[in-house]
């Protein structure tokens, strides 16, 4: 059996199983192996913190919907004649087209990410959820609500749905109407299964693979170009579209040039979309786990390193001028110098000088500068919770009636998935817990409509009153962040000028129909301040200190 059949690709009715048609079936098991190995991957660490921020369920998504484009066109030519062209002209309109709509939303992520993490810098809000009242609007409220009040991704994967269903509506109407596929339509004429793939048909397919490939993909490119993460996520997403640039102009040429006729026997003209789609599924994939796996290495380093912590003496707080290799611990990983836990304590407990560039490194570079935000709101939750329980005549259950309060505050901007701009990434476990806790009034307070424009109880609570989500839809509710301004300056936001024992029992106060949990203290984020901060110390510390330290050497 030869390699090459003489013939090659001739749209006869026989199957081309010579050398290279064996070859690139066994290269499509292969390789559709592989993906389904690493899709399956990615999506058992869905919720590992490099990959979660990632929209890794849209990431699958593309992958496999491209993929299904990417196994037909590799079989192309050991299929021979026995491809139809209908089959081709849907799998063009249809798979490829969305498939690639999908990697550019999946590509939207970094860019939209990385504003929403500029926005944290000014901003402290959470997002309404609708009410289910006024069904009269309903729909059309719902829907103006939804646009404004999700997140920015999700409003583009909104419109990108819609646009699927036209393309597919246009692809329905121009494969009913030709001949070429049918013996029903009223324009065109039958014709050979080469000339078939030539028509006017194809416009359609064309199009949108060069609004996504051509416009859309160079202007996030553009958008992108300041973006510098730690995760070499902007060099990844401008691989993806940079490969996807070549396969439409060869795919054209192809296809209307007879010069490449000799090259078309045993390369058919959808193949040369192969190598493009081949790097923009690999990279979808293998880009985050790459990054899993450098999470993962450097864990076990710091599970060592936390063994010989124990033993060294360390256990001090740093000072704000203290010199870099003071907060260092003379252990070496294969990242290189570790800097200790209580240089983060005295960093974040302080408000050491490396606070303020530490938070803009983790919005700028890390994208979660919502872990920062969280410590902040939780030790002066803490810290508050203990002023007022010093402050002489204050009840205990008054204590809780506050702090309660404040709590909720905290858990609508950082903790409910719903509610939270960004919400930190916790354990199911501990956020469970504090579903329990703060759930329920959460809801009612992001979905309550007041009852009056200026409601006189709105200084009972420690936010600003929401507007109302459907006569003014989609406002981020702003709410007045108990943060070391407001506690260590006497602010007039203080949590006991917010509240009196009098507004504690007004009925137009949202929180009188839920009575506060038992299990509420002001232990109640000590999990998850664990976590969170044991987060921010394993990557975005040590990449924050080394940055510092590499750029004092430099100076």
């Amino acid at each position: 059996m030869p390699f090459l059949n003489p013939n090659g690709h001739d749209w006869a009715n026989n199957y081309n199983l010579d050398g290279w048609g064996i070859c690139l079936i066994l290269f499509t098991i292969l390789y559709t192996l592989f993906l389904l190995v690493c899709s399956y991957v990615l999506w058992q660490w869905r919720y590992h913190p490099v990959i979660h921020m990632r929209r890794p369920a849209l990431a699958i998504a593309a992958v496999l919907v491209l993929h299904v484009y990417v196994i037909i066109i590799l079989l192309v030519y050991p299929w021979n004649g026995f491809f139809p062209c209908a089959a081709e002209f849907w799998i063009m309109s249809i798979y490829l087209p969305i498939g690639i709509g999908l990697f550019q939303a999946q590509n939207q992520v970094l860019l939209l990410i990385s504003r929403g993490q500029q926005i944290l810098l000014t901003q402290d809000t959470y997002k309404p959820l609708p009410a289910g009242k006024n069904r009269r609007q309903y729909y059309w409220n719902a829907f103006i609500l939804w646009c404004k009040s999700v997140k920015q991704q999700d409003v583009y994967e909104g419109f990108l749905a819609a646009g699927m269903v036209i393309q597919f509506i246009v692809s329905l109407i121009i494969f009913v109407i030709s001949r070429r596929f049918n013996s029903y339509g009223v324009v065109s004429h039958p014709t050979t299964p080469e000339l078939c793939r030539r028509g006017w048909e194809w416009a359609p397919s064309v199009i949108w693979q060069a609004v996504w490939n051509y416009i859309a993909g160079p202007f996030l490119l553009y958008k992108i170009r300041m973006i510098r993460d730690i995760y070499n996520w902007r060099l990844q997403t401008t691989l993806a579209i940079v490969a996807g640039l070549p396969g439409t102009p060869l795919w054209l040429a192809a296809v209307y040039s007879d010069k490449l006729d000799a090259v078309n026997k045993y390369w058919a003209p959808a193949m040369w979309f192969a190598p493009g789609l081949i790097v923009m599924q690999l990279v979808a994939l293998l880009g985050p786990l790459s990054q899993v796996y450098k999470s993962k290495k450097a864990q076990k380093e710091t599970d060592q390193v936390l063994l010989e912590f124990a033993d060294k003496k360390s256990n001090r707080i740093v000072p704000p001028d203290a010199s870099l290799t003071s907060t260092s611990i003379k252990t070496r990983s294969s990242r290189g110098m570790m800097f200790n836990m209580e240089s983060l304590d005295s960093c974040l407990n302080n408000k050491t000088s490396d606070y303020e560039p530490f938070y803009q490194f983790c919005a700028k570079k890390c994208f979660n500068s919502e872990n920062v935000i969280f410590l902040d709101k939780a030790i002066s939750f803490k810290r508050e919770w203990a002023r007022i329980s010093s402050v002489p005549g204050q009840s205990a259950d008054n204590v809780r009636h506050i702090m309660y309060r404040v709590a909720v505050n905290i858990y609508l901007t950082l903790i409910n998935d719903d509610t939270a701009n960004y919400a930190i990434n916790i354990e199911g476990h501990i956020k469970k817990e504090l579903h329990s806790l703060f759930r329920a009034v959460a809801i009612s307070i992001a979905t309550r409509r007041p009852s009056t424009p200026a409601s006189p109880n709105a200084h009972v609570t420690p936010w600003d009153e929401p507007a109302d989500p459907f006569t003014n839809p989609g406002n981020d509710h702003p709410l007045r962040p108990l943060t070391r301004h407001s506690i260590d300056k006497g602010s007039s936001s203080s949590a006991t000028e917010l509240t009196t024992e009098s507004d504690l029992c007004d009925p137009a106060d949202p929180f009188a129909d839920f009575p506060i949990p038992a299990a509420f203290s002001d232990a109640c984020f000590d999990r998850a301040m664990g976590s969170v901060k044991h987060m921010l110390w394993q990557q975005p510390w040590q990449e924050y200190m080394r940055s510092r330290r590499d750029s004092t050497a430099s100076a």
